[in-house]
């Protein structure tokens, strides 16, 4: 067991377990302080620890550091920052206490030892916690690691899904010039229903002697698309199917209508992603070009300019959908969105038709719904940005670390200078580097 030089009469150190089953095998009360290589024993505590020995002058009190690295009991205890100090009597576990309050180890310590006397006595009995057993400062102090994890996780994941929704509409309203003339209209699950029916003969099964029993299969109904087909008038239904959403492409699909899927109750959500959409795509008549325009066209050094049709077809169906003034969140009354609605057991109005109202938002929807149409069309799903870095240098190396700057200048999206070095909390201080000599002297 080695010593600490200085420090060898005030902590005895534990290195590996023949270390730590001499120490478990001596009398009296120790507190140990456990710790990991890579980030040192609580120095800050030893001032304290040396004081309070002073002050109670008790032979019982012993004290000890310990790298949990080499000890297979401590194995719970590696790869901590914070010092986890714990109590031994006789070389049973009796108490664990995690952080560097100074006020409550000093308190700690003294209402153990007193006890300790007590227990050497025979005054009390005390209960001893098994060393594999975690105990509820632990516990507590894991939850607290898990939830700051998961806040951070969840922080990250939406500044990473803004970014990602900047670089999605950009292509989005470059995709949409493609798709001018087609939407499409998604059914909540609550729409669809599915019954068992004939299956159709084959064509010249009528003529045998003995026709085959009938088979039974299964049949989509959707009165509510039957019902709003029976709207479409001149729009031509191009293609129909089935998808189920994660909650991702949920996201995505009502990026522009937010608000509108933020008034979704839970149980519309949880419907939403574990049965499937049923969604129409829709396209207006192909457009027919005067002939005797093309012919003059073509003798034009300039091609002729494509009909613009932005936005016509969304704004047909939407009315369709949401009569005049409508929108998915407020449908106007008696439109075919208010009409199919229906009340949930809360009062809650559910929706069960929706289409989108522009270009961008329909763009979104058809990448969702009709991945390989779009495809087809020339969409490019793009590759979420690289991720970031924050590097945090003295301001005293600004001259060495600028150069750096200059040279990865299509790299470095920002640089400033900062009054302090918290990532949290930034002070800006300024961004010329010219500014500097007013705020910052130079070193000697």
């Amino acid at each position: 067991m080695a010593k600490r030089g200085a420090q060898a009469v005030l902590q005895e150190e534990i290195n590996n377990n023949e270390d730590w089953t001499k120490i478990m095998e001596n009398p009296g009360m120790y507190v140990i302080d456990i710790y990991s290589e890579w980030c040192g024993p609580c120095v800050a505590m030893i001032t304290y620890l040396r004081k309070i020995k002073m002050e109670l002058g008790n032979e019982y009190l012993n004290f000890a550091i310990a790298k949990s690295d080499n000890i297979n009991v401590l194995k719970r205890f590696r790869q901590k920052s914070e010092p986890y100090w714990m109590f031994f009597f006789d070389g049973k576990l009796v108490n664990v206490i995690i952080g560097a309050d100074a006020p409550r180890l000093i308190r700690l310590i003294i209402e153990e030892l007193e006890q300790y006397v007590k227990y050497k006595n025979g005054e009390i009995h005390k209960e001893f916690i098994p060393i594999s057993k975690v105990t509820d400062e632990e516990q507590k102090k894991l939850t607290e690691i898990e939830n700051y994890r998961k806040q951070k996780t969840k922080k990250e994941k939406k500044l990473r899904d803004k970014r990602m929704m900047k670089v999605r509409e950009r292509a989005l309203k470059q995709f949409s010039y493609n798709i001018q003339m087609q939407t499409c209209v998604m059914f909540f699950p609550h729409t669809v229903q599915y019954i068992m029916v004939e299956k159709p003969l084959e064509e010249g099964a009528e003529e045998l002697d003995e026709p085959p029993e009938p088979v039974m299969i299964e049949k989509r109904v959707c009165e509510v698309a039957n019902s709003c087909a029976s709207k479409y008038e001149e729009l031509i239904v191009i293609e129909a199917k089935e998808l189920k959403l994660t909650e991702d492409k949920l996201s995505e699909m009502f990026f522009t209508e937010r608000e509108f899927l933020e008034s979704f109750p839970q149980e519309l959500i949880d419907e939403l992603l574990s049965k499937n959409v049923y969604s129409v795509m829709l396209s207006m008549p192909t457009v027919k070009h005067d002939t005797a325009t093309e012919e003059v066209a073509e003798d034009d050094e300039n091609k002729p300019v494509s009909i613009d049709l932005m936005g016509e077809i969304e704004l047909k169906l939407s009315t369709i959908i949401y009569g005049d003034n409508g929108s998915p969140l407020n449908p106007s009354p008696n439109s075919l969105a208010d009409i199919h609605s229906v009340i949930n057991e809360n009062g809650q109005k559910i929706p069960s038709v929706y289409t989108p109202r522009n270009p961008l938002s329909k763009a979104s929807a058809l990448t969702i719904l009709f991945r390989k149409f779009c495809k087809n069309q020339g969409y490019v799903a793009p590759l979420p940005p690289a991720p970031q870095y924050l590097i945090i240098f003295d301001i005293n190396k600004s001259n060495t670390v600028l150069p750096i700057i200059e040279d990865l200048e299509e790299t470095v999206v920002y640089y400033g200078f900062f009054r302090s070095a918290d990532p949290e909390n930034p002070k800006l201080l300024c961004k010329d580097p010219e500014m500097l000599t007013k705020y910052v002297k130079k070193p000697n």
